[in-house]
């Protein structure tokens, strides 16, 4: 066995695992460097995962056993982000071979604003050779998928169109006022491929679809022709919506496990409370996910935003948005000009130096 310390500075006795999981009281978090709101991730093989932030629309590629990036990729002129407001805000990522597919949160800011640059469903194709890693963009960028989406019959059509406040000249002040994502506003969190690669299916944050009972669940739609929209600039083809029971929470991020050969979805809160749970789907839309565990021992500040699966690998691979933790600088340089807190700290995504910022990844054995 073996001595550890513990997050309160109290020594603890714990066998060494086969592996970690978030359960042992001495789990080793892994800090990674150069980004700092870890929003979206795939594996690209069992080394190598790619992450997106949602603060900027830079691609930074990780290998296991690094912390720092071993490529970047800039999507900002692909994506045609206007200056003024540049940050997409990715926050959904899943792999089909060697394409990528990305998606933003395709809501307003923070202050329920519209922000047009956050309208964005687009791929990249990638490639590994001689451990040499390339990246490009493929097809065109869709600015529209929640816009065809809204004018598709379905069953969760009035509570969508609602929450993105696509008529808000109807609305009154403070109903707009109420369509910041985490509030009541839509929020897309979750990408993920079909086991065969055919369908991707968005799974939102919020809102929550109220069911005649009056339980609040997640939304979760299939888009059956991701390669057409992208490449021929198609229409989207979405299926029947999806309604999960995850008590009261929505979706923060999906991933399909071929070595489990199901579906695993970190769910949690549509606002800023802390109350993550893993659950896991068998693809089976006659089913309800299935509860694996709720993640009550992750420490308060590790917010869950991207799960994948290594190729191959029993284990799953969790990221935290990191964004908000406060960190300590030597002066106002290393703050961005008006962001400064007192007793000189500040919010990492916030520091100057992009090589300073971090955030945390966490091993999952479901």
């Amino acid at each position: 066995m073996i001595f550890c310390n513990f997050i309160n500075s109290v020594i603890c006795v714990c066998f060494i695992p086969l592996l970690y999981s978030y359960n042992d009281p001495c789990q080793d978090f892994i800090n990674y460097y150069g980004s700092a709101d870890a929003s979206a991730a795939v594996a690209l093989d069992k080394d190598t995962f790619i992450v997106a932030d949602d603060e900027n629309n830079v691609l930074r590629v990780y290998k296991f056993g690094t912390t720092g990036p071993v490529f970047s990729f800039d999507l900002t002129g692909f994506l045609g982000t206007t200056d003024e407001h540049p940050e997409a805000d990715i926050e959904g990522a899943t792999k089909v071979g060697n394409r990528i597919y990305l998606i933003t949160s395709h809501g307003r800011n923070k202050d329920s604003k519209i922000r047009l640059n956050r309208y964005r469903f687009f791929a990249t194709d990638f490639k590994i050779e001689d451990d040499k890693i390339s990246i490009k963009p493929a097809g065109k960028p869709c600015r529209t998928l929640v816009h065809s989406l809204l004018e598709q019959d379905s069953i969760v059509k009035d509570n969508l169109a609602r929450a993105a406040g696509f008529s808000a000249d109807k609305l009154k002040l403070k109903d707009i006022e109420n369509l910041a994502p985490k509030k009541q506003g839509l929020n897309i969190e979750g990408l993920c491929a079909s086991a065969d690669g055919k369908n991707l299916y968005i799974g939102f944050r919020n809102p929550l679809h109220h069911s005649n009972t009056g339980s609040k669940q997640a939304i979760v739609v299939p888009l059956k022709n991701a390669d057409a929209v992208i490449e021929k600039k198609q229409e989207p083809v979405f299926g029947e919506a999806l309604l999960w029971n995850l008590d009261g929470r929505g979706i923060r991020s999906m991933e399909y496990s071929a070595f489990h050969k199901t579906f695993f979805i970190i769910a949690g809160p549509p606002d800023e409370r802390k109350d993550f749970a893993l659950y896991k789907w068998s693809g089976d839309k006659k089913q309800q996910p299935e509860l694996v565990r709720k993640l009550e021992n992750l420490p308060k500040d590790f917010t869950p935003e991207a799960l994948f699966s290594p190729e191959d690998s029993v284990k799953l691979f969790l990221l935290s948005d990191d964004g908000t933790l406060i960190v300590d600088v030597s002066g106002p340089a290393e703050c961005l000009e008006g962001e400064l807190l007192d007793g000189l700290k500040c919010q990492n995504k916030y520091l100057t130096n992009t090589n300073k910022k971090t955030f945390r990844g966490l091993w999952l054995e479901p």
